[in-house]
């Protein structure tokens, strides 16, 4: 044991740090702290005595170091981020009882999360984390006050399809841009690999690592997203994640409105009674509106949020037409064909076919694109100024209902 003088009994000889514990991290704990970590014991504090495992998830473990026992109890968040909560040392006389729950008594209540960070990082794909392109306008509460707006202030975090090198797929970069008149503001590029995400209650947390930054306090950021509103980003300002409690009250707050990140050309167009504004009943009662060459669909998934999908008519042939689709995150275009049916007063019915990377109208349009006779269901665009037409129907009428729940009237 050389200078650790821990009791050791035959319950916590085998106690053992499970490996995604193992190895060299760093955290900011008011400095640079380095905790090393190996098979049976945690730089700073001692040999493992004692361990308690939850699910693989959390593990609290007793170290001991000269008589005196130290809790920590290790949330694990990514493979390469760590929370810990830690109680002060507690001495304990040779022969009473060290157990977890002595030690470790009221853990959570007396203490805060501190960050740790993996240093021999495994990069991870930024699709859980990010996904998309944005422009956006950013707040500092430590730097400036106000808000800076700039037109190519830019977060791109977009997928390479079939890319031969995995690290396109795990790093996004942040284009910040300099305010006039807003003194802290800057011009740079900053690049980041992710290292994972995880989610406590509705906060959506994800961890960073700057690819061209060297000091280990700047090097690790923590972001922070709000799954009933994602239009706003927090930042952590320094290498924590236990500053973003809220999105609206980050040291950082970013803004974002997502943005399309190429331009199609049209290639055809669509009939003229197809223009004006629509509501798509297919989904979530869609705002949509079309014009000669586009179709432009707002859905609305909750208070406050919206998805946007363009589509642009590329080839028209019969009833089917094919359309270029620039997708909600703004990444990348693939090709989908929509099967329409003449206009009938408010109404336009159309079918819509499997989503393919390939600009071929024999591909994209063909019928086994679309879901077979049997489930050969129309959805409905209707006119959301609808102009009143005549009824088929008309006179005034009895009627019985059979049915197992009738129609009540109000």
């Amino acid at each position: 044991m050389g200078r650790y003088e821990i009791v050791v009994t035959e319950s916590n000889a085998d106690c053992e740090i499970p490996i995604i514990l193992r190895g060299r991290w760093f955290s900011w704990e008011k400095r640079n702290v380095i905790t090393e970590m190996d098979v049976n014991s945690m730089s700073l504090r001692g040999y493992c005595v004692d361990i308690k495992d939850d699910y693989h998830q959390n593990y609290t473990i007793i170290f001991g170091q000269n008589r005196c026992y130290t809790c920590v109890k290790f949330l694990i968040r990514t493979m390469n981020i760590l929370d810990k909560i830690e109680k002060t040392c507690m001495n304990i006389a040779e022969g009473d009882e060290v157990s977890i729950e002595r030690v470790c008594k009221n853990i959570e209540q007396d203490n805060s999360l501190t960050t740790l960070f993996l240093e021999n990082y495994t990069p991870v794909n930024c699709r859980s984390s990010i996904e998309g392109m944005f422009n956006f306008a950013y707040q500092n509460r430590f730097k400036f006050t106000g808000e800076c707006k700039h037109p190519d202030a830019l977060i791109k975090s977009c997928q390479a399809p079939g890319s031969q090198f995995l690290i396109n797929n795990q790093k996004f970069n942040i284009t910040y841009k300099a305010c006039e008149g807003m003194k802290e503001t800057f011009d740079g590029v900053v690049e980041y690999v992710c290292l994972g995400d995880w989610i406590v209650g509705k906060n959506h947390y994800f961890a960073v690592a700057n690819t061209k930054e060297s000091r280990l306090d700047e090097k690790y950021r923590c972001f922070l997203k709000n799954r009933d509103d994602d239009l706003y980003l927090g930042v952590s300002i320094t290498a924590e994640c236990n500053t973003l409690k809220t999105v609206e009250k980050s040291p950082e707050r970013l803004r974002i409105t997502p943005v399309k990140s190429e331009v199609v050309q049209p290639g055809c167009r669509l009939p003229q009674n197809f223009t004006g504004a629509w509501i798509n009943t297919a989904n979530i009662d869609a705002d949509v509106v079309i014009n000669e060459t586009h179709i432009i669909e707002t859905s609305y998934p909750d208070e406050g949020r919206y998805r946007r999908t363009i589509y642009i008519c590329q080839e028209q042939r019969d009833t089917r037409v094919m359309f270029a689709r620039l997708t909600v995150e703004g990444c990348q275009k693939d090709f989908i064909c929509f099967d329409f049916v003449p206009r009938h007063h408010n109404i336009i019915r159309y079918r819509k076919g499997l989503p393919v990377i390939i600009d071929d109208y024999s591909t994209v349009c063909s019928w086994v694109q679309f879901k077979n006779r049997i489930k050969w269901n129309y959805n409905l665009f209707l006119s959301k100024h609808p102009v009143p037409v005549r009824c088929p129907v008309a006179g005034k009428f009895n009627f019985t209902q059979r049915a197992e729940v009738p129609f009540e009237t109000r």
